[in-house]
């Protein structure tokens, strides 16, 4: 087992099995369909999706730490190496995916999203797009609202998604050469109520890290305007109704600069769509910036601060 100077155990140690066998409860499944919900999660953002099934943090951890060394049969999460290259790495809470055992234990009891596209990003990307999505599922309580996952979403479709489309967030779109669609990083929604009854609003989600130019002198670039300019064919021609059954549509972006995303604002003005312009908000969580750490604790921002908009500030968190 390989440990420090002072004989503890490395967090970025290999797996080393110490038990037999592992038995699953209800709180480990809620840790497991969690992640394959989101994406990786830090342990803290785990304790909050099952403490109430806990005794406190330390059994979680330690039942984690189980988790990621397994059993004869091998472990069931996995500690991305990534998060280890981080400047504050020995000091933050640590990350966890889903191993492949884990994948098919939900696979056998029918749990597994099946909507969950392929993950080609970057772990920050994947990690930040994860928490921000986990931070509002469990926040959206505190608001009186239910949160919409992408899986209810398509599962409602009729009718359903072809087998080949199951896992694609993908749309159309016109007017963009030689690029035919785009790809969100999620889809989501939000269940209120007020005094005239139900209201759903639903929400395109993109994590930008800062990495790309708004825009390119070579169209064949990749840019974050072309983007924008994607969800503008898709906002006129509502083409969101028809691939992904929801009735209405908004863009929300959350980057880790406010000047950035104060740039972006600027771009969607110049497209001259006032119709269309306030449909996109963006929020600034610089925890994922340059010299990224795991968030302290759950982004309750999201839903408690206004977002910004080509004109009025908006909450997302009201009809």
């Amino acid at each position: 087992m390989t440990t420090d100077a002072i004989n503890r155990r490395l967090r970025s140690a290999p797996p080393h099995p110490t038990v037999k066998r592992l038995v699953l409860t209800d709180a480990d499944l809620l840790i497991f369909e969690a992640i394959n919900r989101h994406g990786p999660l830090p342990t803290h953002y785990l304790y909050e999706f099952t403490k109430h099934l806990r005794k406190d943090y330390t059994h979680l951890q330690n039942r984690l730490t189980e988790f990621y060394n397994g059993d004869d049969a091998g472990p069931f999460l996995l500690r991305p190496p990534q998060q280890f290259a981080g400047y504050e790495a020995r000091y933050q809470h640590i990350v966890y995916d889903l191993a492949p055992r884990a994948k098919d234990n939900l696979a056998n009891r029918g749990t597994i999203s099946s909507f969950r596209p392929r993950r080609s990003d970057p772990f920050l990307h994947q990690l930040m797009q994860a928490c921000v999505c986990a931070s509002l599922e469990l926040t959206a309580p505190e608001k009186g609202l239910t949160y919409i996952s992408r899986q209810t979403i398509f599962s409602r479709l009729k009718p359903p998604l072809k087998t080949e489309e199951s896992a694609n967030l993908s749309i159309p779109v016109t007017g963009l050469g030689n690029d035919k669609a785009i790809v969100p990083d999620d889809l989501f929604g939000l269940k209120g109520t007020d005094g005239q009854g139900d209201w759903y609003r639903f929400f395109a989600l993109e994590i930008d890290r800062n990495t790309e130019s708004i825009v390119r002198k070579d169209p064949g670039q990749t840019a974050f305007g072309k983007k924008i300019s994607g969800y503008l064919d898709v906002l006129r021609r509502q083409s969101y109704r028809k691939q992904w059954g929801i009735p209405n549509l908004s863009v929300l972006t959350v980057t880790t600069n406010p000047t950035h995303a104060m740039n972006i604002i600027e771009f969607i003005r110049k497209q001259n769509e006032p119709r269309y312009a306030e449909r996109f908000g963006f929020i600034a969580e610089p925890s994922f910036g340059t010299n990224w750490r795991v968030p302290r604790a759950l982004l309750k921002n999201l839903l408690f601060d206004r977002w910004k908009t080509a004109g009025a500030s908006k909450e997302i968190c009201r009809p």
